[in-house]
């Protein structure tokens, strides 16, 4: 993930009513199959599901071990 922001954590202003699709748009992440996503630390499985203001929102690629 750090191929699309330049530091681990950082401030983004959204529009009012931004949801977590205009989020992954501006931050130009396309491959979105393999991301999860916590909102406020609570996984977020709809991408249309708003973002209030002031969320802390993690976005990262699963690992997997074998």
């Amino acid at each position: 993930m750090k191929k699309y922001a330049d530091k681990d954590k950082f401030q983004l202003e959204l529009e009012e009513g931004a949801t977590i699709t205009d989020l992954l748009d501006r931050l130009k992440i396309e491959d979105r199959i393999y991301i999860v996503v916590l909102i406020n630390g609570r996984r977020a499985y709809d991408e249309d599901e708003p973002l209030s203001d002031g969320a802390e929102v993690l976005i990262m690629a699963p690992t997997g071990g074998g």
